[in-house]
């Protein structure tokens, strides 16, 4: 494992080298200013110098990148648990958000919907009400209804008063089907920046996970060479190791490019000596099939 404490020298080391890099272009930049001397032989002498430090940061900028790269592995490596345990709580935490902000938000949508069709009826309801006063009262008018046309005019004149009210409260609900659209929209927000935060701690414990089982699967794998190095040892001693570990594979997560086969499993074989062969332990774990 790198030592942290040398990568932090490292880096620092690097920072200062930037610094001092990065006051010396400075000056250079400054003697650059005169256009004359930036015309002359030295003038262009120099440029090229200011070019050279520029990419020498630039190049020790990737390296201080590197560096911390490998600081937060270390910091991962030592703090897993830690870490993974506050991963799990934030999804935690937020996914509980999410469920009380898509109640509200279902509830707000409920009262929109509520809202909307009782603006919509009441307006609808005094229209008809209205029409049906104006039938009535064109009826009694036609059949010389004296006192039904009377009532028929106290109708519409109610009906018409009745709508102008509902049409007033529509005006009123429209500025509350606003504020309501308005605050689903908030919420909304809300909703997705939860999501979001669920997502990116979710990222967070796959990739810290993700190391981990690496680690594990080399481990596993390297625990299976050294089985598999002296099964084919003892194949070898008993004249069985033609076709020993036949089209075996198996590749490395940690080291790019690396895999083992077959070959690899033969030279690891010739250190086991038949007295090694035999040096295994038995247990009365394996299981037996007993003929039925």
């Amino acid at each position: 494992m790198k030592n942290l404490e040398q990568l932090k020298a490292r880096r620092s080391k690097h920072e200062a080298e930037i610094h001092e890099l990065e006051e010396q272009i400075a000056r250079w930049e400054g003697h650059l200013n005169d256009a004359n001397f930036a015309a002359s032989p030295a003038g262009n002498d120099l440029l090229i110098n200011v070019r050279d430090a520029e990419s020498k940061v630039g190049r020790i900028e990737h390296k201080i990148s590197v560096i911390d790269q490998d600081i937060a592995w270390i910091d991962r490596k030592t703090n897993g648990v830690e870490l993974m345990a506050g991963y799990k709580a934030t999804m935690e935490n937020w996914s509980l958000d999410k469920v009380d902000l898509e109640g509200k938000r279902k509830a707000l949508s409920t009262r929109l919907a509520e809202t909307k069709s009782q603006a919509e009826k009441a307006i609808a309801d005094a229209r008809q009400a209205e029409e049906e006063a104006a039938r009535a009262y064109a009826q009694a008018v036609a059949w010389s209804d004296v006192e039904g046309e009377k009532k028929a005019a106290e109708d519409a004149q109610k009906a018409a008063r009745v709508l102008n009210i509902a049409m007033e409260h529509q005006r009123q609900q429209v500025l509350i089907i606003t504020a309501l659209e308005q605050e689903i929209e908030t919420v909304d927000k809300h909703i997705e920046e939860a999501g979001q935060e669920i997502l990116k701690a979710e990222k967070s414990a796959v990739s810290l996970a993700l190391e981990r089982l690496e680690e594990e699967w080399d481990a596993s794998v390297k625990g299976l060479l050294a089985v598999g190095a002296k099964l084919y040892a003892a194949k070898r001693y008993m004249g069985r190791d033609g076709m020993a570990f036949n089209g075996f594979k198996v590749g490395s997560q940690l080291e790019e490019n690396t895999s083992w086969e077959s070959r690899h499993l033969a030279s690891m074989s010739a250190k086991f000596s038949p007295s090694q062969i035999i040096d295994i332990q038995f247990t009365d774990e394996y299981p037996v099939n007993n003929a039925a």
